[in-house]
């Protein structure tokens, strides 16, 4: 799966074309076993560009249970993840993953239309929501999914931008994402 993220300044309204874009963003996952992706994300802005690959690992891997088989478990993927990622409604899941598996450098627990990540080696903490639409819907989710904004994620930290700049994002099209900041 490949997403383009367009990062511009300021709040701009989700229906205005991005004019000058401060920062884009290719994100590419490839699958290296089950619940585990090798992800690169290449980060342009103003003329430089930065590239981060990392391992994403799903926590707990779906269908790796205690005897699944020779490969290796879901806790042998999560203690080589740099971001780790679990499909969880508890407030402090994030928080708890990133204490199990203190290497990852990004930790994120989504539900719906929420998640809650836990960034960088300090465990900051970041919530990120969807947009509801108009008519208010419940458990929206975002037009990029969870796990690729905790890539993003990493990809701040290790190019050295704020990763707070990810909470004022905004869905374009479905494929670009604009963040205020």
């Amino acid at each position: 799966m490949t997403v383009r993220v367009v990062v511009a300044p300021g709040v701009v309204p989700v229906v205005a074309p991005v004019a000058a874009p401060v920062l884009t963003a290719v994100v590419t996952a490839t699958p290296e076993a089950r619940g585990v992706e090798r992800v690169r994300v290449v980060l342009r802005r103003l003329g430089t560009e930065y590239v981060d690959e990392h391992v994403r690992v799903e926590v707990p891997i779906a269908g790796a249970g205690a005897g699944a088989g020779a490969g290796a478990g879901a806790g042998d993927w999560a203690r080589l993840g740099d971001v780790l990622h679990a499909e969880s409604a508890v407030p402090w899941h994030a928080v708890r993953l990133g204490a199990r598996y203190p290497g990852a450098l990004v930790v994120a627990a989504h539900h719906g239309g929420v998640c809650r990540v836990r960034v960088g080696p300090r465990g900051a903490a970041l919530v990120l929501r969807t947009a509801l639409p108009a008519w208010g819907a419940r458990g929206a989710r975002p037009g990029v999914p969870w796990p690729v904004w905790a890539s993003l994620a990493h990809a701040f930290l290790v190019a050295g931008l704020p990763p707070r700049g990810l909470a004022g994002a905004r869905v374009v099209c479905g494929v670009g994402v604009r963040l205020g900041w």
